[in-house]
């Protein structure tokens, strides 16, 4: 069996690499997103006008793109080089079957089968193993002799993106095994004779929780291979698709413990559930800063211990569990899930320890503790002795419904969510291929009506032409006005101020700090305006006109005018030597400008961060401060001057921009373009 690896959001390396520490420094991305094209070639402008049909599809298009900006997204998320999930063996007995006990009987609300993406012969193999044909069948008999049968998907049926899970809502079915039959193994392409079962994961939802977790699975055969394969990891918890997220992003960051310099073997938090409770399930997800990498061979480095007690200090606890940091880091990105058997208490404490004093800091996400099918630590009070109190940490963040990047979700909901966006993408891609076939038709009969009319569709075509040319004439005239107005209004005053500030230090030569004080401003100023020159002038010198050199002109000015803060810039998709529009450049460049300046004058911010995104033939640019931020938000509060100019420019480029900022929380700015 040559499959080396399960692919997390870094991909993998070579079919004989075994170094499985060094990643690239990425994050994760969406594994399957619709192509978005611009949908302007000569066919496609000319169908457009006759063909409503089109126009209804693209239409439908565009309302399916903007469904799946709120959806969560099918990510895989890092996880250990083992730990795959379960594999059949080579036995020739057929149909092959893999079940899970769930130790009682049960009316599930849901069955889930979560796919792998791995690596086989050197290639990346999506929904690897994932049977053609299945049965999902439930019983009390765990020989199956007396059954129900949920589901049956024959091949070509099951209506799924590859890398998205299955999902089926079960509605009167009960029992305590819950058995899936390949009935048609999936075959390699390269190799129709390899045959397999493979599953990362078997979810069975009650409610918002997998009630099939860490459940006892048997199977008609199974490779069993420690390091990768096993039937246990058919139900551990440990999926390739990492923490239940909706697609909201998270304001917080989590709760982070540092105890400084003082050198200590353990710390802990604490949360309190107002009163005695049931306790079935503690569910700890770990930190991820925005800056931070995943590292899942070491970014944990402690012990952790898991309490439960109806006093605060502990005393008469019960003791939920003890996971040592390789375990820990082996999940990955994965939530660390503590079933509590005929747990009871209003307290529980989560406690980090170290084999050794030292500085500690333990970061952490969330905590959520449930009772039956509800978490009730959401929003109740936290302690730690060594919280860390900021706009991004603080130990109430712990319980605020959110990891360090979106907002949480009950596994039932994101699964459901999750089946929805596989659902919009495959009507997306129906679409798509009726649009293609569309444009086609009305394209060939497009051909025969301007044979017709070849005549005046060529008298059509020179005044088109002329009226072309007259346009670019009008906007070449109007963008030297503009250059004129900037350098008139920005140059000119800056000169007319120097002037004015050189005749108050003549008037004040017998008062030498005034002077001095007259002259500095004067330096000033004259830098200023040297800055605004070189824009200027960089904005209509030929030969600075393509997206690679804009790219050097934006690192540029983020490193002359953040010297003072701590910033990062990272720019995505390909950089090429094609020329931009000069007005596009023009406008973008100021608009990046006045949002830095803007930064600089006002926002008191610490560390900026700059994301250029130009993938799918539209332009995302990113800008986010750490600053004292303002409540743009409230209905009370009016644009000034700079966010009206910073919209009429984005309108100039066809853009969208979006403007999010709080009191105390910094400012998040989006551009949304599409590339010339």
């Amino acid at each position: 069996m040559s499959v080396k690896a399960q692919f997390g959001p870094f991909g993998g390396g070579s079919e004989d690499s075994t170094d499985t520490t060094r990643l690239p420094e990425a994050l994760a991305v969406d594994l399957v997103e619709t192509t978005v094209t611009p949908h302007s070639t000569t066919a496609d402008r000319f169908a457009r006008v006759f063909s409503k049909e089109l126009r209804d599809i693209e239409e439908r298009q565009t309302e399916i793109n903007e469904e799946l900006e709120n959806l969560p997204k099918f990510y895989q998320a890092m996880t250990a080089q083992h730990y795959f999930g379960y594999h059949s063996d080579e036995s020739r007995v057929r149909p092959r079957w893999v079940q899970v006990d769930l130790g009682r009987t049960v009316e599930p609300d849901a069955i889930v089968m979560l796919p792998m993406t791995v690596q086989r012969k050197g290639e990346k193999v999506a929904s690897y193993g994932f049977p053609r044909s299945f049965r999902i069948d439930i019983s009390n008999d765990p020989k199956f002799e007396n059954r129900e049968t949920i589901k049956v998907v024959r091949s070509g049926e099951g209506n799924r993106v590859k890398e998205a899970p299955f999902y089926t809502l079960v509605s009167g079915f009960s029992g305590r095994y819950v058995r899936i039959t390949a009935t048609s193994l999936w075959r390699a392409e390269d190799d129709p004779s390899f045959e397999a079962f493979a599953l990362n994961e078997l979810l069975v939802l009650k409610g918002q929780r997998n009630i099939a977790l860490n459940r006892p699975v048997t199977a008609l055969d199974s490779a069993e291979d420690s390091s990768r394969w096993a039937k246990r990891y058919l139900t551990d918890g440990i999926t390739s698709m990492g923490v239940p997220e909706l697609a909201a992003l998270s304001p917080t960051n989590g709760f982070r413990a540092n105890t400084g310099e003082e050198k200590t073997q353990s710390t802990w938090v604490q949360v309190d559930l107002e009163e005695a409770q049931k306790v079935s399930e503690i569910r700890i997800i770990q930190a991820t800063a925005d800056e931070v990498v995943p590292n899942s061979a070491g970014r944990f480095p402690y012990a952790l211990k898991i309490e439960v007690s109806e006093n605060p200090d502990m005393r008469e606890a019960e003791f939920a569990g003890k996971f040592s940091a390789g375990l820990i880091s082996n999940i990955g990105e994965n939530p660390l899930l503590v079933p509590v058997k005929d747990g009871y208490g209003r307290y529980v404490r989560v406690t980090a320890e170290s084999a050794k004093p030292e500085s500690m800091k333990l970061d952490l996400a969330e905590i959520q503790v449930f009772s039956g099918d509800r978490n009730i630590a959401l929003g109740k009070t936290v302690t730690a002795p060594d919280s860390l109190e900021s706009n991004l940490w603080s130990r109430q963040f712990l319980v605020d419904g959110y990891s360090s990047r979106r907002k949480l979700a009950g596994t039932h909901e994101w699964m459901k969510a999750l089946s929805k966006r596989n659902n919009l993408i495959i009507e997306w891609r129906e679409k798509e291929q009726e649009r293609l076939e569309l444009v086609d038709i009305t394209s060939q009969r497009g051909v025969t009506w301007t044979g017709a009319s070849l005549v005046g569709i060529v008298g059509f075509l020179i005044i088109g032409l002329r009226r072309i040319r007259k346009k670019r004439q009008n906007e070449i005239e109007a963008l030297r006005q503009q250059i004129a107005s900037d350098l008139h209004d920005d140059i000119g005053s800056n000169l007319s101020s120097i002037a004015l500030l050189a005749e108050l230090g003549h008037d004040e030569a017998d008062e030498p700090e005034l002077s001095r004080e007259e002259f500095e401003e004067i330096k000033k100023t004259a830098d200023k305006t040297i800055e605004s020159m070189r824009d200027i002038v960089w904005l209509i010198r030929p030969g600075e006109e393509t997206w690679k050199q804009m790219l050097a002109r934006f690192r540029e000015t983020a490193s002359t005018l953040l010297r003072a803060h701590m910033y990062e810039f990272e720019a995505k998709g390909t950089v090429n030597d094609e020329k931009l529009p000069l007005d596009f450049k023009r406008d973008l460049f100021l608009i990046y400008k006045e949002v830095l300046n803007n930064i600089v004058k006002h926002a008191k911010a610490h560390t900026v961060s700059i994301l250029v995104d130009t993938r799918k033939g539209k332009l995302v640019l990113r800008i986010k401060d750490d600053g004292q931020g303002f409540n743009n938000l409230e209905e009370e509060f009016r644009e000034g001057n700079g966010l009206r100019n910073l919209r009429m420019r984005a309108q100039n480029l066809g853009a969208s921009i979006k403007v999010k900022s709080a009191l105390g929380e910094g400012t998040r700015i989006k551009l949304t373009a599409p590339m010339p």
